[in-house]
């Protein structure tokens, strides 16, 4: 049985990382990186401050690149392709530039030269370096997601589809569930061998960019990314996650795992400020979907995203992203046109100034 290793954590302190990730590395199966290529996957949502707890931490992503290092790997590339991504992978201001450099590590830039993908009835484009890569490791954040409520070690590995080559997938995959299988094949073909969760600090609320930070005081890790991200939905407090569920229906012993360390069920934030987890039944809200089925008609009774026109720049970000092309700029406001809209999120997600809420 695979072993998920949880530690406490408390700062971003160098040493205190570095020891809290050989704890993990001991307590859990992490592979053999001697001689090897290693890629490096953290989770840049966007270039941001690791303040604003959007991007995984660069100090964790330098302690595991100091400690493959002394296990003797040949080459460490580090890389993201952040969603709304136009120019070349350069993430100076989540420090993750100056990280590499100091571990003598490459930067790879995942726009370049992508190869197409067939897994399970899906068909993407992911970054040709992992064609060069003998080892995967996803460094992840412990965030919420409006659409997958967490996301976690599996879904980092969408990072791996370069730029504006993810939206399309939400036309593809429009609902969480059918987004969870997308999200596994996704992961299946990025051949992941070992995660970790950055959960010193988290963000907490409408995740994973306009959350609030929380301080969390973790330190995650397995080779079993489902069981990782399993004990992060613990520990936020779900029942259950999209992602979990559908990996469950494949196999149910995929989350199965031994805690050598900390149990993540003792360690559940009651008060965690987590994503509705489905809106309350009532007679009424069975009735009209199931009458519209009769008539095949599908019913999405997911809120809609609504915008502050006050806090709105006018950016255009969330148009450029909205894989259904429901949003559009008119009479200096920005519109949605609810018979479009497929209720990903990605607006929600990339708006830089917390002008979009869901309700």
């Amino acid at each position: 049985m695979t072993r998920c290793a949880i530690t406490c954590c408390e700062s971003y302190d160098s040493i205190r990382v570095y020891s809290a990730i050989k704890e993990i590395i001991e307590h859990s199966d992490f592979p053999d990186v001697k001689g090897k290529t290693v890629l490096l996957k953290p989770n840049v949502l966007s270039d941001n401050p690791p303040e604003k707890a959007i991007t995984t931490h660069p100090s964790v992503v330098k302690e595991i690149g100091r400690i493959v290092k002394e296990r003797g790997a040949g080459r460490i590339i580090i890389g993201d392709s952040p969603g709304m991504q136009t120019g070349s992978f350069r993430p100076r201001l989540s420090g993750l530039m100056d990280t590499a450099s100091d571990l003598g590590a490459e930067i790879a830039d995942f726009k370049d030269n992508p190869r197409m993908h067939e897994c399970d009835g899906f068909r993407f484009p992911m970054a040709s370096i992992l064609d060069s890569a003998d080892i995967v490791i996803s460094i992840a954040k412990f965030k919420t997601h409006q659409l997958m409520y967490a996301t976690g070690a599996v879904k980092n590995m969408f990072g791996l589809i370069p730029g504006l080559n993810k939206s399309p997938m939400h036309l593809k995959a429009r609902t969480p569930e059918s987004f969870a299988r997308f999200l596994m094949a996704v992961y299946k073909e990025s051949h992941t061998d070992y995660a970790f969760i950055d959960a010193v600090e988290g963000m907490e609320g409408p995740g994973p960019a306009n959350g609030t930070r929380r301080h969390i005081g973790l330190l995650m890790g397995a080779a079993n990314a489902y069981a990782l991200d399993k004990a992060e939905a613990v520990i936020m407090g779900y029942r259950s996650v999209p992602l979990i569920k559908e990996a469950e229906k494949v196999d149910k012993s995929i989350t199965e795992c031994s805690y050598p360390l900390l149990s993540p069920e003792n360690l559940i934030l009651s008060d965690f400020i987590r994503i509705p987890e489905g809106r309350k039944t009532t007679v009424r809200s069975l009735f009209i979907p199931n009458l519209l089925s009769f008539f095949g008609i599908h019913h999405d009774t997911r809120p809609f995203p609504e915008f502050d026109q006050s806090k709105c720049r006018k950016c255009l970000k969330c148009a450029e992203v909205c894989p259904a092309k429901a949003l559009r700029l008119k009479d200096g406001r920005i519109h949605i046109n609810k018979r479009k809209c497929i209720h990903c999120y990605c607006c929600h997600e990339m708006c830089p100034f917390d002008a979009i809420e869901i309700k």
